[in-house]
This record gives C-alpha cells, structure tokens and sequence, in this order.
C-alpha cells in the first residue's frame, strides 16, 4: 500500500476544497487562491500552477475581479508557469472580448516584453485588435510578428495567419502591399 507523504496529503485536501467549491465563482475563487499560495510556496513541479492560475483568472473574471486577474496571470507567467505569453494573451483575449481594452493593451505590452520571440503573442494581439476594427493597431502587432516569422524561419508556421490578417489591416486602411507583406508572401508560397 502507498502512503502519501505530507506533502501530496495536503495538496490533495487544497484539491478537495477546490471540488468542493464547484461552480461557484466566488467559492471557487478563494479555494484556488489557497491551492496557489501554497504553490507557490511549495515550487517543486508536483502542482500544475498554469492550470490552476488559469481557473482562478475565469473566476476572478466571472465576479468582475478584473485587476486581480491580471495580477495573477502576471505572476505566474513571470514565475515561468505558463507557456511563453501564453496565459496574459489568453486573458488578453478575454478581456478585449468583453469591452475591457484598455486592461488588454496593458497585457499585451508585458506579454510583448516579457516574450519577445513569441510569435504568437504578435499573432493573438493583431487578431484581436483586427477582429475590434482598429487596423492601424492590429499593424502595429502584425507588422513586428510578420518580421519575427521571416527572421526565424517561421518554424511556427504563424505567417499563415500573419500574412491574410496583414493584408486585411492594409486594406482597410487603403494600403497597397508593402515591401514587408510581398516577401511573407512569396515565404508562404515557397513553402506550399
């Protein structure tokens, strides 16, 4: 018979009270809060904190606790728990979705200097920015991304989706392809 150590009995009772919590945003909330100081101080790879962190940020969300969203999607990127930018751009999203840009842009500013050969946080940002109808802020992402890919390699394939959004932002906004957009172009298409 296995016996857990102190360590997995108590990670086991913080996951409990997070089950127990359900759906309830505000009871779910606290639950992950204790489950992540005790991650956090415990920081031997047995708990899966981006997960976790991720949970609380929709919780936090779902009761309007915006800034405590974005403090902690920060801190567990900053803490390396979490693929490149991948949760701040996640939560980027989120919050551009639901009227909150000026939150967002703070986001995608630290996702963009704390992940700066990211690729994917150029990709999210342009997309998100494209999708709200502000082009001149969607270049502004997409044009630094399109670079990233092609100086690269693009091993990420991202300029499939850099190049049409990029075309798209130039159109609206009466832009004739420039330098830029031909080459990632004849990149895409040398690769087909």
């Amino acid at each position: 018979m296995y016996l857990k150590d102190p360590l997995e009995r108590r990670i086991d009772k913080l996951m409990d009270q997070v089950t127990r919590a359900g759906d309830d945003p505000s009871k779910r909330a606290a639950a992950l809060e204790k489950y992540l100081r005790f991650a956090y101080a415990h920081d031997d790879g047995l708990m899966d904190v981006a997960a976790w962190t991720e949970e609380l940020v929709d919780a936090y969300l779902a009761l309007g606790r915006i800034d405590e969203a974005v403090t902690a999607a920060t801190k567990a990127s900053r803490h390396g728990h979490s693929e490149a930018g991948e949760l701040l751009c996640d939560l980027a999203e989120k919050l551009m979705r639901s009227g909150h840009e000026p939150t967002a842009r703070g986001l995608w500013d630290t996702a963009r200097t704390d992940f700066p050969d990211d690729v994917w946080v150029f990709v999210q940002a342009g997309s998100e920015y494209h999708d709200l109808g502000d082009h001149a802020t969607a270049m502004s992402w997409l044009t630094p991304g399109v670079e990233l890919a092609i100086r690269t390699g693009d091993p990420e394939s991202a300029l499939d989706q850099l190049v049409p959004l990029r075309a798209a932002c130039q159109t609206a906004l009466g832009q004739q392809p420039d330098e830029l957009q031909l080459r990632a172009a004849q990149e895409l298409a040398r690769r087909r």
